[in-house]
Parts: structure tokens; sequence; C-alpha cells
């Protein structure tokens, strides 16, 4: 059987508790966008999105990126094609998931298609640490927690970060190519295991895509609402989702990260070796998801109201 532990993932299970797993998907996206907001104009960035999911299998997506002076969207149509899910429903689904990130309103805002309802989260409490424990907290056994906790020892994340010099043209954009390699590992000291993830993040970057002059600003200016560091929503948020300590030892490193995000491709792979005790440990290995990214068009064209709606047969939940 193949498995893997997910107890190193700090930050990553405070946000699953936080939001449902379509918002998950749509943050991450909306953070690695957010290098091309602009402050005086409106812009619309339209994206292709391909991703083959271990659990999942294929899954093809128009992901779209708006934003006005106060207010941006996230907007992503996915189609998924893998024959497990053909199998179990019948035919090719698409889902939509649609996040709007309000600085005028205060809040972020997700739209549940499913259940047919808008879920509010205040940007207060996404600043609130305390309110983040409890909700942990909550959903948790404190008894379950201790267990865990003396079960699984997480070792420190690894991260390293390289910057190519070599220009390369994608789409049209002479862009930068990052290259990012992320090692979680925990150890399972029952079973005398160890499960280990590696994302790699490969990402191109322009400064000549219309709209990144704007990108400082508006970054900084939602990175200040919400009390983090700026550099945790830029080109590498993904990753640094992760990331539970200090920028401090790459931070130069991502401050040199500059443009907007053109391509990306992330993959992760998982492994597992039980047997450490032991002198032929078993390696269990598999690649669990590959995702790519790309950019296909700009608009600057001025957007309707509309793109910020919410249907009028919307129930409102509010997250407390």
């Amino acid at each position: 059987m193949f498995v893997f532990t997910n107890i190193h993932k700090k930050s990553d299970r405070a946000m699953k508790h936080l939001f449902p797993g379509s918002m998950i998907a749509l943050m991450a996206a909306a953070a690695l966008l957010l290098c091309a907001v602009p402050c005086k104009a409106d812009v619309l960035f339209i994206h292709d999105v391909r991703m083959e999911d271990y659990y999942g299998g294929s899954q093809n997506a128009e992901l779209l990126a708006g934003y006005t002076p106060q207010a941006m969207f996230i907007d992503r149509t996915a189609r998924y094609t893998g024959i497990f899910l053909k199998t179990f429903w019948g035919k090719e689904k698409e889902v939509r998931e649609t996040t709007h990130f309000l600085l005028d309103k205060d809040h972020i805002r997700e739209l549940d298609y499913h259940k047919n309802k808008a879920v509010i989260y205040s940007f207060d409490k996404l600043s609130d640490i305390n309110w983040i424990d409890r909700s942990i907290t909550k959903k948790m056994d404190e008894d379950v927690a201790q267990k865990i906790k003396d079960r699984y020892r997480p070792l420190p994340p690894r991260l390293s970060v390289t910057i190519h010099p070599e220009k390369e043209t994608i789409r049209g954009y002479v862009c930068t190519r990052v290259e990012a390699d992320l090692h979680l590992e925990t150890i399972d000291m029952k079973k005398n295991a160890t499960s280990v993830t590696l994302v790699k993040h490969k990402l191109w970057v322009s400064t000549k895509v219309p709209g990144y002059d704007q990108y400082n600003a508006f970054q900084n200016k939602l990175a200040k609402r919400l009390g983090l560091d700026a550099l945790r929503l830029g080109n590498l948020s993904i990753l640094l989702g992760y990331w539970n300590g200090s920028l401090d030892p790459i931070r130069n490193s991502l401050k040199d990260i500059k443009g907007y995000p053109v391509k990306s491709i992330t993959t992760v792979e998982g492994r597992f070796t039980e047997g450490t005790d032991t002198a032929s440990p078993k390696i269990f290995s598999k690649q669990l998801k590959e995702e790519s990214v790309e950019l296909t068009k700009v608009s600057m064209e001025k957007m309707g109201k509309e793109r910020f709606a919410v249907p009028s047969d919307f129930g409102l939940t509010i997250v407390e």
C-alpha cells in the first residue's frame, strides 16, 4: 500500500481546515498571480492549465485572473477527463470555482456552485493566528493530536532556489527561468518508516507582461492587510505555503525573482521508506501530481460588475 503522512505540512493543514478544498487551489493560484495587479486600470489574465493527478486523473482548466483597483477575482473552470472519474461520474465533469478578494469590503468571498452559496472570510480572521489555531484545535480531539505528536517527527524542510541567467522566450515574452526544490520529510517512529514529499517548481517570469509595473504596490498592500511577509505572496507562494520558518535564508533569492509568471510547471513526488531500522529497507515512490499553467491572453478592457457579482439564488455564509 502506498502511504504518505502529511504531519509535516502544518501550514497546509491550517489552510485546509480554514477553507473548503476548492478554496485551497484558488488561494494558491491567487497568490501565484498577485504579481500583475493593476492599481489604476482593469486587467484580465487568461491561463491554460493542464494537470495529471495520481488520485484524480487528468484535468484541463481555464484560469481567469481579473483585477480592478480594489478587487481581484480568480475564476477556474476545470474539466476532469481522467478514466477513473469519467467512470465514476459516467461522463466528463466540469467544475467551476470562483473567489473574490475585495479590499474595499475587507474580505474574501468564495462562490460554492455545488451548494449554491457564497462563503465570506474576513481579512481580520485570516490575520489572526489565534483564530487559525482555534479552528484547527476544534477539529481535532486532544488525545488524537497528542498521539500524532508522539508518533510522528517532522524534520526541518529544505528549500533551494536557482535563478538561471539565460533568457528564454515564452509566448513572445523574454523570460527568466527559476527553479525551486522543496524537500519535506517526516519520521514515523512507531513503524520505523519515513515519508518524503519532493516538490519541484519551474517558473518562467517576465517583466514585459502588461500590468507587471503595478505588481509591488498591490502585493504589498494585500500582504500588509493580511499581516504577511509580502514575499510569501510572490511567485513561489505554492512552495512557501509549506515553509514554516523565516524567509531570511532565501530572502535575497526571492527578491531577485521579478516578473509575471508566464509559465509554471509543478511536480510533486512521494517517497515512502519502511524498515529504516533494517539492512534492507523498502522504498516506494510515485509521482503524485504534475501541473502546468501558461498565460495565453491579457486584456486591459474594463470589466463589468458581473465579474464580482453573487448569483441571485445563492445563500450567504459568514465564517466566524
